[in-house]
């Protein structure tokens, strides 16, 4: 299969209502956030979830932070004891003691009859870790969860369910931003924004009530980032560069 999410909005073109689920076994032509490949190897979970006006214009820019939140639940219900070891990292990535285990792409497409088709892809890394890769990776298996495809998927279609309802269409993302910043790693510390057109340096201060970063920089002035790839300072900056999802 080319890419999980292209099939999905070729359903989506073709008029299935969804909600609908397309998974393989590998793709030819995955891809992630900002036109990165993402390798899709055979023994990991990729898989996209077709959603039909999911929520109203103003809260679907909302959306990638539901989805790392219902995805960074599965990963803690499939890692029972180390639940707390997995986490969020703005605006959807989903680690394991720091260490990048799922890429997420959110794509959406304006239909001819007026609906919004949004597919949320996902790629789970279960037992397959991509090699030569500018940050550090992990999989479930290197992890110690021996839960197979099968398995990873309920888990994931479960959570994602679940962190839907939990949002409401948008009504219910304050309480979708307090859970996902009660898993986020960095609040508080010093970090770099690197955005398309330069670079911003503070503090991650929060995430505002639209989803978007809040750096304070060393002057004290707030600076509200839609969209970028995070890096923290004190931290090893080989970790995932934010939003290099897949689909």
């Amino acid at each position: 299969m080319s890419s999980t999410n292209t099939i999905a909005l070729e359903a989506a073109r073709a008029g299935d209502p969804g909600p609908l689920w397309v998974t393989a076994e590998r793709q030819s032509a995955g891809r992630g956030r900002r036109g990165r490949n993402w390798v899709s190897e055979r023994g990991n979970l990729y898989a996209s979830w077709l959603l039909l006006d999911p929520a109203p214009l103003a809260y679907l820019s909302t959306l990638p932070l539901v989805a790392s939140l219902g995805v960074r639940n599965a990963l803690a219900r499939l890692l029972g004891d180390r639940a707390g070891n997995v986490s969020v990292k703005w605006p959807n990535d989903v680690l394991i003691d720091g260490r990048k285990t799922v890429g997420i792409l959110l794509e959406s497409e304006r239909l001819a009859d007026g609906r919004m088709a949004v597919v949320v892809g996902c790629g789970v890394n279960v037992a397959h870790v991509p090699g030569d890769t500018p940050y550090e990776v992990t999989s479930l298996a290197s992890e110690g969860a021996t839960h197979d495809l099968e398995g990873v998927y309920d888990a994931v279609a479960e959570e994602l369910e679940r962190a839907m309802a939990l949002f409401a269409r948008g009504e219910g993302f304050a309480a979708v931003r307090q859970e996902w910043l009660s898993h986020a790693v960095g609040v508080g510390q010093p970090c770099r924004v690197n955005l398309a057109d330069g670079v911003l340096t503070g503090r991650f201060e929060a995430l505002d009530e639209r989803g978007l970063l809040l750096l304070r920089d060393e002057a004290g002035r707030v600076t509200a980032v839609s969209a970028g790839d995070l890096f923290f300072l004190e931290r090893d900056e080989r970790m995932a560069p934010t939003g290099s999802g897949a689909a």
